[in-house]
């Protein structure tokens, strides 16, 4: 059993930052805020989907007026058909979309035309144009509605017959012209706070696993405790892919958005954040491994390991540290500087190193009254100094930015 933590104590300073670091972060953790939530909340209404709703609405009504002006037909389906579907997606997709659906009406039209007028319909050749298509969408690397669209439209040619090819091609032409001005002009999408938010969703797990693991051991605790917080922080890996996924989207998103400049500094703190959050995640997963390791190789006594105080002082600290710097890094704002005011976050740092400093003096003679918990500290100190030293890279490098 490690000896009780030094009460070592902190500056009001350091107390205050930090409890308005935690004030501000809870602001942002989203399992806190289910009591008073409005209609909107409840239905999952915000703004972004508001203003989704009008732009599919608006590229939808608009390519059908000028399908209708421009072609003299009664009822040009295609178009808002295809602008509906590429309304959505950011500027840079929605292009590359659009020239893909486009793409595959085409070769749609043309292999119908050609398998049409030799084999006819039948079940085997409306089978056979299916696979046909599919096959050239994986050939062509197409996204999966654009390869639909190659068998749709080779599935209409043969039903139909071949009236109305040109029609359904400028349709489709029309709807993905206005789907990608729309999406230029009517607030074009920008994934930067939702990669935010999750990114802050995984700091927000790696602090409550690491913190549960802390409190824990704190006490004297039953070995099976230690399998759950193994399970606990596997789990983080799935946030973990969520975050990496958001922040390529939120990079995707500003290519070619007109107001990208005024948000390369927040995208800057954004991929730092989540570079940084990735291996402390990681990091994470190995204390927890260590934690059912040593409660697996140590023998309990009436039930129970023996708590270890310093190793949970040394964990909070640095769940706190973690809190910290992404409270300091995370930041959406349009315009925002790369510049940070880590202060706080490097205070809490230094005190997780103070924890880590007063085992460490301790550790000789921890290892000489028990040898294999002390190996199994020791092994924490390592892990845990390693999730500090990230923390300060990770703020070394926005300072040199």
């Amino acid at each position: 059993m490690d000896p009780a933590p030094s009460s070592t104590a902190r500056d009001g300073t350091d107390a205050t930052s930090l409890e308005v670091i935690r004030r501000r972060w809870d602001a942002l953790r989203t399992g806190r805020q289910r009591r008073h939530r409005s209609i909107g909340e409840l239905l999952e209404i915000d703004r972004g989907v508001i203003v989704q709703t009008v732009k599919v609405a608006v590229s939808a009504g608009l390519s059908w007026a000028l399908a209708q002006w421009w072609l003299d037909s009664p009822a040009p389906i295609w178009a808002p058909i295809t602008a509906s579907l590429i309304a959505l997606l950011t500027v840079r997709a929605s292009i590359r979309d659009a020239a893909e659906k486009v793409l595959a009406v085409t070769l749609g039209i043309l292999v119908a035309i050609w398998l049409g007028s030799i084999i006819g319909l039948h079940a085997w050749s409306i089978a056979l144009i299916v696979a046909i298509g599919f096959l050239a969408g994986k050939v062509l690397r197409l996204g999966p509605g654009a390869a639909a669209q190659i068998p749709i439209n080779g599935l209409f040619v043969l039903a139909l017959g071949s009236s109305g090819i040109e029609q359904r091609f400028l349709d489709t032409l029309i709807g993905a012209g206005v789907a990608v001005v729309v999406n230029f002009v009517i607030i074009p999408p920008n994934h930067v706070a939702a990669a935010t938010r999750a990114v802050a969703t995984l700091a927000d797990g790696v602090v409550d696993a690491m913190s549960t693991m802390a409190t824990g051991i704190g006490r004297p605790w039953p070995s099976r405790d230690a399998m759950a917080w193994l399970l606990d922080a596997r789990a983080l890996g799935r946030l973990s892919a969520g975050a990496e996924g958001e922040v390529g989207k939120a990079a995707q998103s500003l290519s070619l958005h007109p107001t990208r400049a005024s948000w390369a500094a927040s995208m800057t703190r954004l991929r730092q954040a989540n570079e940084t959050l990735q291996v402390v995640e990681l990091q994470c997963r190995t204390i927890a491994r260590t934690v059912r390791d040593l409660s697996v190789k140590i023998p309990e006594r009436d039930g129970r390991q023996l708590p270890m105080p310093m190793a949970s002082a040394m964990l909070l600290a640095t769940a706190d540290a973690v809190e910290a710097f992404a409270h300091t890094v995370l930041r959406a704002e349009r315009g925002a500087s790369v510049e940070v005011i880590a202060g706080p976050a490097h205070r809490a740092i230094t005190i997780a190193r103070e924890r880590i400093e007063a085992i460490n003096s301790d550790l000789g003679d921890m290892l000489a009254a028990n040898l294999s918990r002390g190996v199994f500290l020791g092994a924490l100190v390592i892990e845990t100094g390693r999730v500090l030293d990230e923390l300060d890279a990770g703020l070394a490098a926005l300072d040199s930015d």
